[in-house]
């Protein structure tokens, strides 16, 4: 073949990869699986005079472009692969890879050594304002139980890389200061670390899977049955008869198991560990009168929340993310944490259950016990006639069609209900008036 016709077909290779981003893009075929992971994909800008002019236009047209060409998602698993099999370097961010292929996050590894310690000032008051929402739950029949999560890299030092662990040394850490400050102020805690590494050596079933930052199915068990005992004994009563059977160990691994190998978004597939999958079963001793559950936690009550297990382990359950988002427990739609009246919805439930990993500590409660506290604070300064005086505002928008329309559409924004949403605006009412006479 003469020299122009090699040219001319490595010129049309080369149009022709030129074009096939621009035409899956425009067309969306083939169809290409989507990365995992979390990130925002920029938006497409709008125009404007003045934004152009700035560059900002600009700028963002070319982010828009660079995150939406054809082929993305496997262009960006290649360059990853690259990277994977010729440095050993994983791509995510905040995931570090440990020994022989255990995946790790960032945060697991400070909470191991201590690097987030907020101090024990900071603990120790934050551990005085529990004391005091646990004695005011207490004096009004409701009870708190503090199940401190455990961490992968605390389950697994072993597995932290050597380079890793060479520079640091583990110092005091935030799950274990607050476990024994809250244990010597008698207020209920279990610690998931604790448990976990007490049957490190003898549990027949993994506990952490080997590529996934969440515990295993089995390991949730575990820690379910030790909260819902402990319940049980602040209930006066057993409620609920939990059990494990027909344990299944396979290696077709279920959602979250492999979360963080799918966030590293490779083409190759992990030579990972067979996990357990227990049938877990719930007896419910008292179906009449089931406990009504708050749980404030994080990303480690998803899966409870998810698989159906909290509903069949209590009676009416909300899960409050992050003390962000309350997702009701029925499924009937998610609620702003800042649209609903704090005590009005702690002392419709029975427990108070604060659910939250070791690497979160450095964000006890997350601010939840600080913000109920403040409640509290705030309510003990109400006497009987600022009770009253509420209670007649209340009576007052009842009695005002105009004003119950107002509370309505509000309460239904809000997706609360519209006796909530009247406390809310009375008692705003109130306070109001109380700023008023207390300003110069």
């Amino acid at each position: 073949m003469k020299a122009s016709g090699i040219k001319t077909i490595l010129f049309s290779i080369l149009l022709l990869m030129m074009l096939l981003p621009a035409v899956q893009q425009f067309t969306g075929f083939p169809k290409v699986k989507a990365l995992k992971g979390y990130f925002v994909l920029p938006q497409r800008p709008k125009w404007s005079f003045q934004n152009y002019l700035e560059s900002g236009f600009q700028d963002s047209l070319n982010k828009y472009a660079e995150h939406h060409i054809g082929y993305r998602p496997d262009l960006v698993r290649l360059h990853n692969q690259f990277r994977y099999l010729l440095f050993d370097t994983v791509s995510a961010a905040g995931v570090l890879q440990g020994k022989d292929g255990y995946l790790f996050e960032m945060n697991y590894f400070k909470a191991y050594f201590g690097l987030d310690f907020v101090g024990y000032d900071t603990v120790a008051e934050q551990v005085r304002q529990t004391k005091v929402v646990n004695d005011w739950l207490r004096k009004h029949q409701k009870h708190l139980l503090v199940a401190l999560a455990p961490g992968k890299a605390t389950f697994f030092p072993e597995y932290i890389p050597d380079d890793f662990a060479a520079a640091r040394k583990p110092g005091p850490t935030n799950e274990s200061v607050y476990d024994s400050l809250l244990r010597a102020d008698n207020i209920p805690v279990i610690s998931g670390n604790r448990l976990f590494l007490s049957v490190k050596d003898t549990s027949r079933f993994a506990l952490f899977p080997q590529c996934g930052i969440h515990w295993s199915y089995y390991g949730l068990g575990l820690m379910f049955d030790t909260i819902l005992s402990e319940m049980g004994r602040q209930w006066g009563k057993p409620f609920v008869k939990f059990g494990t059977k027909n344990i299944e160990v396979t290696d077709k691994l279920r959602s979250p198991d492999r979360d963080l190998w799918e966030g590293l978004n490779l083409f190759s597939k992990p030579n990972d560990i067979p996990m357990p999958y227990p049938d877990f079963t719930f007896e419910k001793l008292q179906p009449d009168s089931m406990p009504s559950v708050i749980v404030v936690a994080d990303s480690y009550y998803w899966q409870w929340y998810g698989s159906g297990y909290a509903s069949r382990a209590f009676g009416k359950h909300d899960f409050w993310y992050y003390n962000k988002q309350i997702i009701a427990g029925d499924g009937s739609g998610d609620t702003r944490r800042q649209d609903v009246d704090l005590l009005t919805r702690v002392l419709e439930a029975d427990f108070i259950l604060l659910l939250q990993t070791d690497a979160n500590m450095s964000r006890f409660s997350f601010g939840f016990i600080k913000e109920l506290y403040a409640a509290i604070a705030s309510a003990r300064d109400w006497d009987e006639q600022a009770l009253a005086e509420i209670q007649q505002t209340m009576e007052r928008i009842r009695k005002s069609p105009d004003y119950m329309k107002m509370i309505t559409e509000k309460a239904a924004r809000r997706n609360i209900t519209v006796d909530e949403m009247l406390r809310i605006d009375a008692t705003w009412v109130y306070q109001q008036k109380q700023a008023k006479k207390d300003s110069p």
